[in-house]
């Protein structure tokens, strides 16, 4: 239940490495040439946080604005994203492939799920290296 688990902010330090891993994403998406500039941008004002802890099973989640069907990019889709803390803390490239895959669901849509899309995207991380 989600009275069991608390609502978790992270330290300054936290918060400022999830979004400096956040920017370092889609920078390496934008590069890509992959996808839109409009996308990349919108993106940008994505809120970004921690999952409720403690969260055995997952690593991210993309939730979708109420209005995410008529968005006509990325940002206007997605509400937040939220990740496991815990990832914060280890330098494994675990954090940004979560993010990466939290930033396709917000350009690929709710529609799109896991799909072929998705996964043929998702495939790619790492991009360019």
């Amino acid at each position: 239940m989600l009275r069991d688990r608390k609502r978790v902010i992270g330290t300054l330090d936290e918060r400022i490495k999830l979004h400096q891993a956040a920017g370092d994403v889609l920078e390496r998406m934008g590069a890509s040439g992959i996808f839109s500039e409009e996308d990349i941008v919108s993106l940008q004002t994505a809120i970004l946080g921690f999952l409720r802890e403690p969260e055995p099973r997952l690593l991210g989640i993309c939730s979708y604005s109420r209005d995410h069907r008529k968005a006509t990019n990325a940002g206007e889709r997605t509400w937040r994203i939220l990740v496991k803390r815990s990832m914060i803390h280890d330098n494994d490239g675990e954090l940004e492939a979560t993010l990466y895959h939290e930033f396709l669901h917000a350009v690929l849509g709710h529609d799109e799920g896991h799909g072929q899309a998705f996964q043929n995207h998702e495939a790619l991380w790492p991009l360019g290296r």
